[in-house]
């Protein structure tokens, strides 16, 4: 999932990272880089500390990515990890953080619901977020057997949640 989200953030960096001035040219590499291992770190702990029901509705569509609480701690990790490791500014690590990430998710988001886009798929996405925990789960089917219903941490996902986040 990695590579794949690493080519995603690539192919929408142009104008935040690649052609952006405060960027220097030999740091394009690794402010995508980042920006990816942040997005991928910062899903690891949303469900590592419990909060897998939020990125599962996130990732399959069942909640907007704009005002998104989740997308909005992504973005701070994103702004952090720039300024941290690259040294980027606080005013422009943010600029960056606040008009990539929320791209970045939804087009995760697009292609994660799109039958004909095999890519992405919440199984994988899941197992790679959790090491392979959740491979044992079809997180899949459970959405589409729910899919006209609330997703309000049903005790089915809800047990499974818990058991990835190791509680």
């Amino acid at each position: 999932m990695f590579d794949e989200l690493l080519k995603l953030v690539s192919n929408e960096s142009g104008e935040q990272i690649i052609n952006n001035p405060q960027i220097p040219n030999e740091q394009n590499d690794a402010a995508i880089e980042t920006t990816t291992s942040s997005i991928m770190d910062s899903l690891k702990g949303q469900i590592a500390g419990g909060n897998g029901a939020d990125v599962l509705s996130l990732l399959a569509g069942q909640s907007g990515v704009q005002g998104n609480p989740l997308v909005g701690n992504l973005t701070s990790n994103v702004t952090n990890s720039l300024m941290d490791k690259l040294g980027v500014s606080n005013p422009v690590a943010k600029q960056i953080a606040a008009s990539l990430v929320p791209v970045v998710i939804g087009k995760l988001v697009n292609r994660t619901n799109d039958p004909n886009d095999n890519g992405f798929d919440i199984n994988s996405i899941f197992g790679s977020l959790t090491g392979g925990k959740s491979d044992q789960f079809n997180l899949d089917g459970l959405l589409s057997g729910k899919q006209n219903q609330q997703q309000d941490q049903s005790p089915e996902l809800g047990s499974i949640f818990n058991i990835l986040a190791g509680k």
